[in-house]
């Protein structure tokens, strides 16, 4: 019977070794890779022009603003409905602003989501396309602990799921 149990065992481990000799692991920080690509100099020039037109369109509404407030301090002259209708311009200027600021951060957001989504992609395919010319079974992000590339046959969503009964 000990026989058996330790020849199990001794099957097990040899098994075992086997398998992890098989496992390569492989990694890379992706961000100092985008770095040097010559696609993201060019995605970020694009980037800063649109930031800049929006700064200019941003300063634009800021001068506008000043200019309206100052005529409502300076101008005793003006009559009540005239200051009420001023005040109302600087109340809907000043709503536009707040519009535009957080419409121009989203605009930045969806262009770099734009620019750098094919750059990103085209990275990650010659990753995968080296990794496996080099035989690397993974390939993790050193830069966000993420992993690039794995075997399908190690996702354990399927049996989660199962066990979660879901």
């Amino acid at each position: 019977m000990n026989k058996s149990v330790l020849a199990a065992l001794l099957l097990m481990l040899t098994l075992s070794v086997t398998h992890a000799q098989n496992i390569k692991i492989g990694y890379i920080n992706s961000l100092e890779l985008l770095s040097m690509m010559p696609e993201t100099k060019t995605a970020d020039e694009k980037l800063q022009a649109l930031a800049k037109d929006l700064e200019a369109q941003y300063r634009e509404y800021i001068m506008e603003y000043q200019k309206l407030a100052n005529q409502l301090q300076t101008d005793n002259a003006m009559s009540e409905i005239a200051r009420e209708a001023r005040m109302q311009d600087l109340s809907n200027l000043e709503q536009r602003i707040t519009n535009f600021e957080s419409s121009s951060q989203e605009k930045i957001q969806n262009k770099r989501n734009e620019l750098y989504e094919p750059i990103i992609s085209k990275a990650t395919a010659v990753v995968k396309e080296v990794a496996d010319a080099n035989g690397y079974t993974y390939v993790l992000d050193s830069s966000n602990g993420t992993v690039i590339q794995a075997p399908e046959s190690d996702n354990l969503l399927e049996l989660v799921k199962k066990q979660l009964g879901i």
